[in-house]
């Protein structure tokens, strides 16, 4: 099976103040040979989560380094699809269910990959189910 994570989904399984026992139970229903993807916008999703860590003094620059082998250890992979056709496609996704277009970016790959979404945003969330985008849930 195909999966996407987004950000907040890769955030709660890596940071220790935001784990918690759904996140980890969902996580583990996922098993090593399903692939995991994520839009290109993830990487500086994540390298912009964790610069926030260290400016609200949760880690230390030193405790944040240590993040990304945790992330590079679930192994996404990278969708890069880019141009005018797909921003485009972005743009008519964030207007339809108010998401901004890094969100609309994971509910199309979601879509257009045929997997399952894993976020925990309630507004991403809401746009897959309407969208008829697969979730993962604890079921």
């Amino acid at each position: 099976m195909d999966y996407v994570f987004d950000a907040s989904f890769v955030g709660a399984l890596v940071i220790s103040d935001e784990k918690n026992i759904q996140t980890d139970h969902l996580y583990k229903k996922i098993k090593n040979e399903d692939d995991k993807y994520s839009p290109n916008i993830i990487w500086y999703e994540i390298s912009n989560i964790f610069r926030n860590l260290v400016r609200q003094k949760r880690f230390t620059p030193d405790e944040t380094s240590l993040l990304f082998p945790m992330v590079a250890n679930i192994g996404i992979i990278t969708d890069c699809k880019m141009g005018i056709n797909y921003s485009k496609i972005l743009w008519d996704l964030g207007n339809k269910y108010n998401l901004s277009a890094y969100d609309a970016a994971y509910l199309e790959l979601a879509e257009r990959k045929n997997a399952v979404l894993c976020t925990l945003d309630d507004n991403l969330l809401e746009a897959a189910k309407k969208h008829c985008v697969k979730i993962i849930t604890a079921s």
